[in-house]
């Protein structure tokens, strides 16, 4: 019986598989917002990967920097001037 279930699964995941591969919502070049660079290389990347030589402004890791409203910040992206924040008057 577990071996029936379990080539029952395999149909299903073969079937998926299949679906997916011909009738599937390409994926975006960079689903998962990384930071790092790989992930502004086009697919499938030219020799050497980079059309260009890309420009690198911060390390692959950095999160939740003040540069950016949002943790995505990919490292190709150069820094942004924000307003600085303006101090609170004291006794209102």
């Amino acid at each position: 019986m577990c071996a029936f279930l379990l080539g029952a699964t395999q149909l299903l995941f073969a079937a998926n598989f299949v679906w997916s591969l011909f009738k599937g919502k390409k994926a975006e070049r960079n689903p998962w917002r990384a930071n790092s660079l790989e992930w502004s290389a086009p697919s499938p990347p030219p020799h050497g990967n980079f059309a260009t030589t890309p420009v690198v402004y911060r390390g692959p890791y950095e999160y939740s920097s003040p540069e950016s409203e949002e943790d995505y910040l990919p490292q190709d992206r150069p820094p942004t001037e924000r307003p600085a924040p303006q101090p609170v008057p004291a006794g209102g």
